[in-house]
């Protein structure tokens, strides 16, 4: 197990959230900054994969400080299915 069951409960909260913004039930301002709270909060000690996660979200904060609400899903869309892609790899990676 890569990461213990509320690291695990955070991860798949960051996913509830892309969703939750997808179907326009949360600005994308606080979409970006809850993915950085959640992570801050799981004090995850991985420092490789902290970094990839940061790959991931650089590009949705970029967004976030040059658009801030005014935001499509069409600018963001392949960043938000990139990080989604991470999430489920990690999600997947720790049940094996």
């Amino acid at each position: 197990m890569l990461f213990n069951k509320y690291q695990s409960k955070l991860l798949q909260s960051m996913l509830d959230s892309i969703e939750a913004y997808r179907k326009g039930e949360l600005p994308y301002y606080d979409l970006v900054y809850s993915l950085e709270g959640t992570l801050d909060a799981g004090e995850f000690k991985n420092e490789k994969m902290v970094e990839q996660w940061y790959s991931y979200w650089t590009p949705l904060e970029i967004w976030s400080a040059t658009k801030g609400n005014n935001v499509t899903i069409e600018d963001v869309n392949q960043n938000l299915y990139d990080m989604e892609l991470f999430l489920n790899r990690l999600l997947l990676e720790d049940d094996n």
